[in-house]
C-alpha cells in the first residue's frame, strides 16, 4: 500500500508539539496557533519515562494526568486535520529528563544497553495496543521514528566495552594475526584488546574499529526495535532518526535567528521540520530539564504571537498556498469567490479585488471572532485604506473579502475557519464530559438498576466510617505540614505523583459518600453545579459539530452564529465554575473540607481553564 508521503499532494510542514510540556487545557488553543502559522503535520515525541513512571504502569489516556492523554491528542489532531509523526524513542532529546528514559530504569541498572531490549518491548507493546488503530489511512499517524542511540556521550557498560566488543573483533578478523597486522600490534589474544577511550576521534585503526562496532550495535538495536513494532501491527513507515531512508526533511529551530533566516530561503517545494515553535513557561518539573523551554519561540505560552510568528507564517503559507502573492509585507491569497489579506503590522494598503456588487469585507481576530471591517473600503475593484494589525479587540489574524457573503465558503477560508470551529467544538465536548463525570461522582443519586447490578457491592457503613477516620487523620497530618492555602497546590501535586520521579498512578476517585455533614453538602453542591452545565456545553458542541459536518460547508453568517453560541455557552458554564472554585478554596482554607477535596478543586479548575483557553481564547 502506498504511504502517506507517496499520496499526499501538499508539502509536509511538520512542527514539534510537546504536549507533555503544555497544560492540557491549552492544547486546542496552541494547535490552532500552529494551524494559523501554516503547519499541517505534528511531530509528537513520546517520552517513555513520562508515560511509564513505574515498571508496567503505562498511561496513554490521561488517567493519572491529563497531559498524558496521547489517545485523546490523536483524536484531537484528526478533528483539526493534522497528520502526525510519532517519535517513540526509547531515547529522546528535546530537553527532557533522562533523555526520555524512565528514571526507575536508570536507577536500577548499570548495564543499560543490556536491559533496554527487554523493557523497550513492554513500552512498544503498550504503545501499539493503544495507538495502532489510529495509523494512516484510518487515523492521523503517518509514520514512526525510533532513536536507539543516546545523543549524549556516556560511559559504556562492561558488557558492551569488554564482552561484546571482543566478540565483534573475533567476527571481524580472521584470527589474532590479521588483527595485529591491521593494528601494528603484537597481541597474543583478542582478550588483550581494550576498548579505546577516545574512540569518537576514529584516528587510529582500533578507534575506527570501535566506531564501527558501536554503529553495528546501534543498527542491531534499530533493527530489533523496528521488528518489535512490525510484530505489533504497525504498517506505516518506521524510520530510524539517523537513517538515510527517512523523509528528506529540512530542519529548522525557530528560536535560532540563523535558522529563521535559513528558513526564509528554503525551496518552496521542500518538506520542513520545525523545532521549538511553542514556548513552555514554566517547563514542568516532572519532564523538563530546565525552568523554561523555547523561551523566544514564535508562539508564546499563552498563545499570543511573537513577531517571528509572522515571519514563519509568511514562509509556510507560501509553501502550502501556491496561489499566494506577496505585495511588500502583505500576503494576498486569492480564492474562488474572494481574497484573503494578512500582514504583521499596520500599513496603508491598496490592492486589486473583484468588483462584485455584493462584496463584503470582514476582520478575523486571532481569537476567531469574525466582524465587519470598517477601516478598509471596497470601491471600483480596489481595496484601500489602513490595515490594522491590532485593534481594541486584539490582534488581527486576517481580512476576508467575499464576493457573495450569502454563499457557502469554499477553499482556503472554509478549511481555515473549519479548524477554528472544530477546536471550539472539541473543547466544549471534552468540557461537557468532564462536567458530567464530576456531577455523577459527586451526586447523591443512587445508581440505575442495571448499573447497580453490574457495579461492585456498596461499602458498608463500617467501611465508610474507617475511610472517614483515615481521611481525618491524613488531613490533620497534611495540614500540619502546610502553612497556608498557597502551599496546597504544590503539596497536592506531590500527593498525585506529579513531581519528578513519582510513579504514574491513577488518583483515587472522590465521591461525596466518603464525606459527611457540611463537607458532604459542599461537594453535593459542586456536583450539582457541574451536572447542570454539562448539557449546556454538550448542546453547544453538538451545534458546532452539525455545522462542521454539513457537506455543503457553511456561510460566514453561520460561522459567526456558531462562534457566538460557543462563547455564550462557555461563559454561561464558566461563571458557576469560578464560584465553585472560590467556594472550595474557602472551605478548604477554613478546614471545613479535608485537603483531599483539593483533587476536586483541581478538576473543576481544569474544566474552567479549558473553556477559557479553548473557547474564549484566554
Amino acid at each position: 500500500m502506498p504511504t502517506y508521503f507517496e499520496t499526499v499532494a501538499r508539502p509536509v510542514i511538520t512542527a514539534d508539539f510537546d504536549y507533555f510540556r503544555l497544560p492540557r487545557e491549552k492544547w486546542e488553543l496552541l494547535l490552532v496557533r500552529l494551524r494559523q502559522m501554516g503547519v499541517n503535520t505534528l511531530s509528537l515525541s513520546l517520552p517513555w519515562g513520562f508515560h511509564e513512571g513505574e515498571p508496567g504502569a503505562v498511561d496513554l489516556t490521561g488517567a493519572s494526568d491529563s497531559r498524558r492523554d496521547v489517545v485523546g491528542l490523536l483524536r484531537l489532531s484528526t478533528a483539526l486535520d493534522f497528520a502526525c509523526l510519532l517519535k517513540l524513542g526509547p531515547y529522546l532529546e528535546a530537553g527532557v529528563l533522562g533523555q526520555g528514559l524512565p528514571l526507575w530504569l536508570l536507577r536500577q541498572t548499570d548495564d543499560l544497553e543490556g536491559a533496554l531490549p527487554q523493557v523497550v518491548t513492554g513500552w512498544f507493546r503498550a504503545l501499539s495496543e493503544a495507538l495502532t488503530g489510529q495509523q494512516w489511512p484510518a487515523g492521523p499517524i503517518i509514520a514512526l521514528e525510533i532513536t536507539a542511540e543516546s545523543g549524549q556521550t556516556q560511559p559504556l557498560s562492561p558488557q558492551l566495552s569488554e564482552v561484546k566488543w571482543r566478540i565483534w573483533l573475533r567476527k571481524h578478523y580472521d584470527g589474532i594475526e590479521a588483527l595485529n597486522a591491521a593494528y601494528g600490534t603484537a597481541y597474543r589474544t583478542v582478550n588483550e584488546v581494550k576498548f579505546p577511550e577516545n574512540w569518537a576521534t576514529a584516528a587510529t585503526p582500533v578507534e575506527k574499529d570501535a566506531a564501527l562496532f558501536l554503529e553495528a550495535v546501534q543498527n542491531e538495536a534499530q533493527s530489533s526495535y523496528h521488528q518489535i513494532l512490525l510484530d505489533h501491527g504497525w504498517q506505516v513507515p518506521i524510520y530510524a532518526s539517523t537513517a538515510e531512508s527517512a523523509p528528506p526533511w529540512q530542519n529548522f529551530t525557530l528560536t535560532q535567528p540563523t535558522d529563521l533566516t535559513a528558513l526564509s530561503q528554503a525551496p518552496e517545494t521542500a518538506s520542513l521540520n520545525l523545532h521549538q515553535p511553542i514556548e513552555a513557561d514554566p517547563d514542568p518539573a516532572d519532564i523538563g530539564r530546565g525552568p523554561v523551554w523555547a523561551g523566544n519561540a514564535p508562539i508564546r505560552a499563552d498563545g499570543s504571537p511573537r513577531p517571528t510568528f509572522w515571519q514563519v507564517r509568511q514562509k509556510l503559507w507560501r509553501q502550502t498556498l501556491p496561489e499566494l502573492r506577496l505585495a511588500g509585507q502583505t500576503l494576498i491569497v486569492p480564492f474562488p469567490g474572494g481574497t484573503v489579506i494578512t500582514r504583521s503590522s499596520d500599513a496603508a494598503v491598496k490592492i486589486d479585488a473583484p468588483p462584485a456588487a455584493k462584496a463584503e469585507l470582514y476582520r478575523l481576530g486571532f481569537t476567531g471572532e469574525l466582524s465587519d471591517d470598517e477601516t478598509l473600503k471596497l470601491s471600483r475593484g480596489k481595496v484601500s485604506g489602513l490595515y490594522q494589525a491590532e485593534t481594541a479587540a486584539g490582534p488581527t489574524d486576517l481580512l476576508l473579502i467575499l464576493d457573495n457573503p450569502m454563499a457557502a465558503l469554499t477553499d482556503f477560508p472554509l478549511s481555515y475557519l473549519r479548524c477554528l470551529l472544530a477546536a471550539q467544538a472539541q473543547t466544549l465536548a471534552r468540557a461537557a464530559e468532564l462536567a458530567a463525570a464530576l456531577g455523577e461522582s459527586l451526586s447523591s443519586a443512587p445508581a440505575e438498576p442495571e448499573q447497580a447490578a453490574a457495579s461492585p457491592r456498596r461499602p458498608s457503613s463500617a467501611t465508610l466510617e474507617r475511610a472517614r477516620q483515615g481521611l481525618s487523620e491524613a488531613d490533620a497530618a497534611l495540614r500540619k505540614a502546610m502553612a497556608s492555602i498557597g502551599a496546597l497546590e504544590s503539596g497536592f501535586a506531590t500527593m498525585l505523583g506529579k513531581e519528578s520521579g513519582q510513579p504514574v498512578t491513577t488518583p483515587p476517585a472522590i465521591t461525596s459518600a466518603i464525606f459527611e455533614g457540611a463537607a458532604r453538602d459542599v461537594l453535593l453542591e459542586v456536583g450539582a453545579a457541574c451536572a447542570k452545565i454539562a448539557p449546556v456545553l454538550q448542546d453547544a458542541a453538538a451545534t458546532l459539530q452539525r455545522t462542521l459536518a454539513a457537506p455543503s460547508g457553511f456561510t460566514v453568517e453561520q460561522y459567526r452564529q456558531d462562534y457566538a453560541a460557543a462563547l455564550a455557552a462557555a461563559r454561561a458554564a464558566r461563571e458557576p465554575l469560578l464560584e465553585v472554585i472560590a467556594l472550595l478554596r474557602l472551605e478548604i482554607a477554613a478546614e471545613r473540607l479535608p485537603l483531599l477535596a483539593w483533587r476536586v478543586h483541581q478538576q473543576v479548575q481544569e474544566l474552567a481553564e479549558s473553556l477559557r483557553w479553548g473557547v474564549l481564547g484566554g
